[in-house]
């Protein structure tokens, strides 16, 4: 449903942007729980970026602006915020730009920042942005953080980033049910039919702080191990990949599957997330629920719910060697393989999307009512 900026609302999420990463999708959903309760819900996207990843509650509005990118779709953000009683801040930018809002537009309103990773940290320290700039973005991140707001990270590793007295409190991600209804293969220890060669895949994506090369170099050490087949999942921000590496666009048109992220996890039998610093790290958990066995980087916001031998196995950030070696270790044992995949399945069981969308909702709806 369109809106007009004019509008007043019970809670404006305005975004540099809608992407499939899982903030954006995690933010959806406590949007949707928020309409299912009645509220006036709105998204102010630019126009370049306003096709939600997920499906929004049909209660829920739009305003589109411009679609001018960099400085110009910063001063459209700021032009065109709803009136509000809550204002949800969801990346280091927004903070700033919602008081900016409220002061240019003389509009009140509470905010609701939900951190879901420490930017200087994270996609600032390890970005593609020139190094004169990063300073600059890191007071811009920082500052973001003594913006008036209830704060709500995603993990302990974030709060403690950002500092545990600015933190209202931790609240969790959740697995969508999709991603647990995936997981169609049974463990190869259970009599499935064994596959010819292992699967390993890993996500696809240019950024530095994701890991990607790290997992490539880790590849490559074994890219002659004829037991191994090495698939990468070539999604909306795919990275060049080595001829070794096939694909998951090429394998799910070949092998009748959809070009889909619970797909490629349910097709892999080893998934590998190789990030150097994550808040939360939701594709682990989603692979886990998924059924693959998973060998992740000790990556900050992912020690919620790994255990390393147990659930996954855990190596340091940064070390191809690592992972090649816990590749090998799963390659040549199957049973260990069917243990990590079923205690990884049960992990990500204990994380429920609703429980994260409905104490989000809670906290927001608390605050429309003190406004």
């Amino acid at each position: 449903m369109r809106a007009s900026a004019s509008k007043s609302y019970d809670v404006a999420i305005p975004l540099v942007g809608f992407n499939p990463s899982g903030g954006i999708r995690m933010v959806i959903h406590v949007a949707n729980a928020l309409a299912a309760r009645g509220m006036r819900v709105v998204f102010a996207v630019p126009r370049h970026a306003a096709a939600p990843p997920v499906g929004l509650h049909p209660a829920i509005e739009l305003v589109v602006r411009g679609s001018a990118r960099g400085l110009r779709d910063r001063v459209g953000f700021v032009a065109s915020l709803p009136r509000a009683r809550v204002h949800v801040a969801t990346g280091y930018q927004t903070p700033l730009l919602i008081a900016a809002g409220r002061m240019v537009r003389a509009r009140g309103g509470r905010t609701f920042y939900l951190i879901q990773n420490d930017e200087p940290s994270s996609h600032i320290t390890h970005g593609n942005q020139p190094s004169w700039i990063k300073p600059v973005l890191r007071g811009v991140a920082s500052a973001g953080y003594h913006v008036p707001a209830t704060r709500v990270a995603v993990s302990h590793f974030v709060a403690e980033r950002v500092g545990a007295r600015r933190i209202h409190r931790v609240i969790p991600p959740g697995i969508e049910t999709r991603f647990l209804e995936r997981a169609l293969r049974a463990p190869d220890a259970d009599g499935s039919p064994v596959r010819p060669r292992t699967t390993v895949g890993v996500l696809s994506h240019p950024g530095t702080v994701k890991g990607m090369a790290v997992a490539i170099d880790a590849f490559a050490a074994k890219r002659d191990d004829g037991r191994l087949r090495w698939v990468a999942f070539d999604g909306p921000n795919p990275a060049p990949l080595p001829p070794f590496v096939e694909a998951f666009s090429h394998v799910a048109a070949a092998e009748g599957l959809r070009h889909d992220i619970a797909d490629f996890y349910a097709a892999c039998d080893v998934f590998v997330f190789p990030s150097l610093v994550e808040g939360f790290g939701l594709p682990p958990l989603e692979a886990m629920a998924c059924g693959a066995a998973v060998v992740v980087t000790d990556c900050g916001g992912v020690r919620e719910y790994t255990q390393d031998g147990r659930n996954c196995l855990v190596v340091p950030p940064g070390d191809p060697g690592a992972i090649s070696r816990a590749i090998d270790r799963l390659a040549g044992d199957a049973a260990l393989r069917a243990r990590l995949a079923l205690e990884g399945r049960a992990t990500a069981a204990r994380f429920p999307l609703e429980r994260f969308a409905t104490e989000c909702a809670d906290e927001i709806e608390r605050l429309c009512a003190a406004s």
